[in-house]
């Protein structure tokens, strides 16, 4: 089976000015320059563990990851920062792919920002989101050095390694981030994927319920604990979790599948047939839709 891709954790903090650049040479014997500033010297920021979390939405809504990571909503982090915090103007032209632009804000905040572990925390993923993962590893690790066990740039080690198939390394980098300080939900998250992964739903399964305890609304997570709950053959109470999920939400790859899978084990034939039918199957699902496709007798 295949789930959710894992979430890159993104951390904000306040902005600052510069002026004038010059080379300098961080890993040499990897061929990478890192670009560092010579401005009109501001005063650095100090850190904060709390520069790292985003603020809630006035209205409610919730999510169990919404204080730590922007990737699933970019727009309301930009809303809710006034659109003035600069690593979140930079994080925003990362994903709309306007790489100079954001280059550009990292850049005039260098002098100010040099000293927090956030910075180059983003700073590294938006080279992850260009495709340049070994700027990516250098800078994350750059994180690493100004502020050791930082537990985003950890989680995001671990993300990276995930999306190239070095699993043993994911899991490393992601048990370290969730043994370090307060940053722990998206941590969980990923770990939870990764041990789905693996059909290790006896370790997945109390990280999914830990998060779903925490923000019950949150489909993504109800989901993970839905599949954990089916790959321990706990078809009853994967209906029920299946069945939390707000129908608009059960045409997902990550929950329909199961769900048809979880109808037919439950004796409701009809309806798995009628549930898969209606499920939109990512690429990264065919081999497991077509399993469940000859399960149905499709």
């Amino acid at each position: 089976m295949r789930y959710l891709p894992l979430l890159i954790l993104l951390g904000a903090c306040a902005g600052g000015e510069s002026k004038k650049p010059t080379e300098n040479t961080i890993d040499p014997a990897a061929g990478v320059v890192v670009k560092n500033q010579e401005f009109n010297r501001q005063k650095p920021l100090v850190y904060s563990p709390q520069q790292d979390y985003y603020p809630s939405p006035k209205d409610g809504a919730q999510t169990a990851l919404q204080n730590e990571s922007a990737a699933r909503d970019l727009n309301r982090i930009q809303q809710l920062t006034g659109g003035k915090d600069p690593l979140v103007v930079m994080m925003s032209s990362c994903y709309a792919k306007n790489f100079e632009q954001a280059f550009k804000v990292a850049e005039s905040v260098y002098d100010s920002h040099q000293n927090l572990p956030t910075y180059w925390n983003q700073v590294a993923t938006c080279h992850l989101l260009q495709g340049n993962e070994r700027k990516a590893l250098l800078f994350y690790n750059k994180a690493l050095e100004v502020t050791p066990q930082y537990v985003p740039a950890l989680n995001n080690i671990g993300v990276m390694y995930e999306k190239n198939g070095q699993d043993q390394k994911a899991l490393v980098a992601l048990q370290r981030a969730l043994k370090n300080g307060k940053f722990t939900k998206t941590p969980r998250f990923n770990l939870g994927h990764l041990f789905l992964s693996y059909n290790l739903a006896d370790e997945a399964l109390p990280l999914f319920r830990g998060l779903a305890d925490e923000a019950p609304a949150d489909v993504d997570v109800r989901a993970g604990l839905a599949n954990s709950l089916a790959q321990l053959g706990r078809w009853q109470d994967a209906w029920d979790e299946f069945n939390r999920i707000p129908e608009k939400n059960r045409s997902r790859s990550d929950v329909g599948l199961t769900m048809a899978l979880t109808a037919h084990r439950l004796g409701k034939s009809a309806l798995a047939q009628d549930i898969f039918q209606a499920t939109d199957v990512s690429d990264g699902d065919q081999s497991y839709a077509a399993s469940i496709r000859r399960l149905l007798g499709e």
